[in-house]
């Protein structure tokens, strides 16, 4: 059965503990099915941020004195999990509801799915349960790393690739989705907010790069680049430079990538 067990420690990667790490914390632990523990894998190299984590009553585990990695943080949280399962779930995530946890692990279970994530919901207030398998699979629809939650040792036997330099989730799932046969729940809930005051061009043309390279080859085609192209050419038509830019490092990118392996730093934005 899909979770039978519920018990779960949530891991959040960091480098700071500002006032949403602490609401986010708070909405944690609010929630019916609340952490078991919460670790998080602090790469700030700050005594004083460390133990204001830990008053916040969390672990800490410090990030080696390395450049970062999206992937061997939550790697390293994964390997000091406690727990059957793994909440994979952003600092900047806040869960408004007090069933969001209870309400994916029984869509979860109700659909057979052994790995569950939360994704925002496009239309305010229309919540909804979707499947996806490798019919559906889209290259972006497979996991987010924002808020999934994730059998421990599924973790362990295929950890996230460190090379993927961005959008690792959907490699991970590409994974799961085609070597096991596996099946995701993907649960958009209106109760889910996304407070990351990073999110820019850079960060989206690195998952567009890495997407296409590592998990969804069919982003590499002629024609995908040229739509890609086309859009960078409206968007200057319309007299908007940064989003044509945008498009355009995509289109660079994209190309690139067909002839070499891409290589990017992954890192907090």
């Amino acid at each position: 059965m899909a979770f039978e067990d519920s018990s779960y420690t949530a891991i959040i990667r960091t480098d700071r503990c500002d006032d949403i790490v602490r609401d986010m914390v708070s909405h944690l632990r609010a929630q019916s099915v609340p952490p078991y523990n919460i670790l998080f894998v602090d790469s700030s190299r700050s005594i004083k941020c460390i133990k204001e984590l830990q008053a916040l009553g969390a672990i800490v585990v410090t990030y080696p004195d390395e450049p970062f990695n999206f992937s061997k943080a939550i790697n390293i949280g994964v390997d000091a999990a406690e727990r059957e399962n793994c909440l994979i779930i952003s600092s900047h995530v806040i869960l408004h509801r007090s069933t969001f946890i209870a309400d994916g692990l029984s869509a979860a279970r109700q659909n057979n799915c052994d790995v569950l994530y939360w994704a925002i919901s496009p239309v305010k207030g229309v919540d909804g349960n979707y499947v996806i398998t490798t019919e559906n699979f889209n290259g972006k629809n497979g996991l987010s790393n924002s808020c999934a939650l994730i059998p421990t040792a599924l973790l362990r036997q295929r950890r996230f690739r460190e090379e993927v330099f961005s959008a690792e989730d959907q490699e991970w799932a590409s994974w799961y989705l085609r070597q096991r046969r596996g099946r995701v729940m993907r649960t958009v809930h209106s109760g889910f907010e996304y407070q990351n005051p990073n999110v820019n061009a850079t960060k989206k043309i690195n998952e567009e790069i890495a997407i296409a390279y590592y998990t969804y080859r069919r982003n590499l085609m002629p024609d995908y680049i040229a739509a890609r192209l086309l859009r960078a050419l409206l968007a200057a038509v319309r007299r908007r430079p940064e989003r044509a830019r945008m498009h355009w490092e995509i289109v660079k990118g994209l190309t690139s990538a067909i002839f070499k392996k891409p290589v990017r730093q992954s890192k907090y934005f």
